[in-house]
């Protein structure tokens, strides 16, 4: 029988215990941290265990890895304590996140509900396949399989973008190191869906470049058009249009339509007009009620749409050539008031997509668009100001030049020019109107020169000075009569009849005239010629008011360039008279100046004007000596004053005349009404001289 070495046998024994305790080590060690929930050092551990240093940091570090304990650094010291660990399955149920977890090679080990939910998998589909060959969403796209591959110790964070049945959705990636049970390695996908909030940014990013595009628009910018297309580039599809509220006229005006182009066109077609421009009237209920929404709201028939402004059979077809739309209003308020509203057509069954943000668009661009309306309105405002007195100051200048304009000027040039210059493209054609010879004569032609001489080339004639009957004027049906601005109906009616009527529509096409405008220069005193303005190019004149007013200051001042002639005529055939009279004669203003001396009046005393310019000078030179002198203007003061006016003052007076020469004058002065006093001179000397002598012949017969 062997001996036993009993030293070699209580070795061995040690050994069996050490081995033991070693491997019951890692539980004594969690049980010693579960009743330190603060913590414990390595030394703590290692004296209360009774083992080495050593040999408690193997296993913590062990434990560790194996997520069983926690480590935190306190100074230099490491504190470790239980982890606080939850079951996956647990965790992975009441997350609300898309969670999976792969192993090394990238194979599918666990997925929660709410991932398979969301990918439309079942679990079978998924565990132990790679995310490469499931080909899941979002998981499998080249993004988050970047992510995965080049995972290493640290999380990593990434967001994912998603595109389905023409929608987008964006989730927030967490790929997290795991450590299974096992020590082997892997990775935890957390995604977060992130799309509201996305689309949140993303919206808010939207109202902000709005924000900016509304807040930096000038007023030469197209809001209306600008909204239109904003809400195209968010609900693409059929129509959209922006309409307006008239204020004035009491109508709801379309003010943009941006769209599909072959939808616009077909619609337009089937109305038979344009669809921007159109406008439909608030004051109906129905109306009223469509556009008051502050939400998108789904309208009903596209007759009712159209406000019951077009046809029920063509809403019908323009229905049935779209197949199926749907519709959308919204109201433009801002500030508690209606301003406008904005529709939204989109193929029919289809959500409205952005809805959201449209509504919140619409709202930012109801503010924007009442503030243009205000701003509009402020400038126009100014401008109407601006131009009132451009006006006032238009007519005071030529109400100044037409007073002070000699009658030698050429008043028709005048009225055309000043006529060119309100309404520059245009022609204008001056008339005067002679009353006693019943003629219209064209007296000026305003314009671009070469555009006139071509007038009269097409015409065949220059009807510059031309006269036409005033008989050929009323045949003509034009009224000279009226103090307003009618319309021409055309050349040939503006030439009276006189150019052959194919003529005229020739030059009309050839220098591309459009309407005409005619006034006559009339006032209570008569009627002194007229004005035709053509314009060269299409629409309407915008201030007639102003032009009625020149035309009537025209009219006074063409009657007044007449009276005047006639006045001067009237008085040379006075003063021919008065100068051919064998009678001495001379008149003199109120204030004593000698205006007028006939010829007799110089044969009789030989001065002229130039020698007695003045009352006080005719009776200085006529009467030298001071006693006569004094004699004769105070007989000539009380004569004057107890005669008055209209009777005659006759007096006699001996005169100096201008050679030196005596003569005995009858004078015989007349007041006019106006204060003029007209002075005729009989040459008595003679007369006086037979009456001497018979006198002395007398006298001496009776002393015989």
């Amino acid at each position: 029988m062997p001996v036993t070495d009993k030293s070699m046998i209580y070795r061995c024994g040690k050994d069996a215990r050490t081995m033991q305790e070693e491997h019951d080590l890692p539980t004594r060690i969690l049980r010693a941290l579960r009743f330190r929930p603060k913590g414990m050092t390595i030394t703590e551990v290692a004296k209360q265990l009774g083992v080495t240093r050593n040999s408690v940091s193997k296993h913590l570090e062990i434990l560790q890895i194996a997520g069983k304990v926690e480590v935190r650094n306190i100074g230099n010291a490491k504190l470790f304590s239980l982890a606080q660990r939850v079951p996956i399955s647990a965790f992975l149920c009441f997350t609300k996140n898309l969670i999976l977890i792969l192993d090394a090679d990238q194979r599918i080990v666990q997925v929660n509900d709410q991932c398979l939910r969301h990918l439309r998998r079942s679990k079978d589909e998924l565990i132990g396949r790679t995310v490469r060959e499931t080909a899941l969403p979002v998981v499998s796209t080249p993004e988050a399989l970047a992510v995965i591959e080049g995972l290493e110790r640290e999380q990593v964070i990434a967001d994912v973008r998603y595109a389905r049945e023409n929608d987008e959705f964006f989730y927030q990636m967490q790929a997290i190191p795991t450590t299974f049970e096992d020590g082997e390695k892997g990775c935890t996908l957390v995604l977060e869906d992130i799309t509201e909030r996305k689309r949140y940014v993303r919206n808010m990013e939207c109202l902000a470049r709005t924000g900016r595009d509304l807040r930096d628009m000038d007023e030469t910018d197209d809001i209306f058009q600008y909204v239109a297309r904003e809400l195209y580039s968010l609900a693409p599809g059929f129509l959209i249009w922006v309409g307006i509220i008239d204020e004035t006229d009491q109508m709801l005006v379309l003010r943009s339509v941006v769209g599909n182009p072959i939808a616009i066109a077909t619609t337009e077609q089937l109305i038979g007009m344009k669809m921007e421009g159109m406008a439909f009237p608030i004051d109906k209920a129905e109306t009223a009620e469509l556009i008051r929404h502050l939400k998108l709201v789904k309208t009903p028939s596209l007759y009712r749409l159209m406000h019951m402004e077009v046809p029920e059979d063509v809403c019908r077809q323009i229905e049935e050539a779209a197949g199926s739309i749907d519709t959308y209003l919204m109201g433009l308020v801002s500030r508690g008031r209606i301003v406008g509203d904005v529709g939204i057509s989109v193929q029919g069954g289809s959500e409205l997509p952005n809805r959201e943000l449209i509504e919140a668009f619409i709202r930012q661009a109801a503010i924007a668009i009442d503030r243009k309306i205000a701003d509009d309105g402020l400038r126009q405002s100014l401008a109407r100001e601006q131009e009132q007195v451009r006006n006032l100051l238009f007519l005071s200048r030529t109400a100044i030049d037409f007073i002070e304009m000699d009658d030698s000027a050429d008043i028709y040039r005048y009225i055309g020019d000043r006529l060119h210059d309100l309404i520059p493209d245009s022609i204008v054609l001056v008339n005067s109107l002679d009353a006693e010879r019943r003629e219209i004569t064209l007296r000026a032609v305003v314009g671009d020169e070469a555009r006139i001489g071509r007038l009269w080339d097409v015409l065949g004639i220059n009807l510059l000075g031309m006269p036409f009957a005033v008989d050929e004027v009323l045949q003509s049906g034009f009224d000279l009569s009226v103090d307003r601005v009618p319309e021409s109906p055309s050349l040939y009616h503006t030439f009276f009849h006189r150019i052959p009527e194919e003529r005229c529509m020739q030059a009309e096409a050839e220098l591309g005239l459009g309407r005409g405008f005619c006034r006559g220069f009339s006032c209570r005193e008569g009627i002194a010629g007229s004005v035709t303005i053509k314009l060269v190019r299409p629409g309407d004149v915008s201030n007639r008011e102003v032009i009625e007013a020149f035309a009537n200051q025209a009219s006074v001042a063409l009657l007044r360039r007449h009276t005047r002639g006639s006045l001067r005529r009237s008085e040379r055939r006075f003063r021919d008279v008065i100068d051919l009279s064998p009678f001495a004669a001379a008149i003199i203003d109120s204030d004593g100046r000698y205006t007028f001396l006939n010829q007799a009046f110089t044969e009789m005393f030989g001065y002229t004007l130039a020698d007695i310019p003045t009352g006080r000078d005719w009776f200085r030179l006529a009467f030298p000596d001071p006693a006569r002198r004094r004699q004769a203007i105070a007989a000539w003061k009380s004569d004057r004053e107890e005669a008055g006016r209209s009777r005659t003052r006759p007096r006699t007076f001996p005169v100096r005349c201008k050679h030196g020469e005596e003569k005995a004058i009858l004078f015989l002065p007349v007041e006019l009404c106006d204060g003029t006093q007209y002075v005729t001179y009989e040459d008595v000397t003679e007369e006086r001289r037979v009456y001497r002598t018979l006198v002395g012949e007398i006298a001496g017969l009776r002393r015989k």
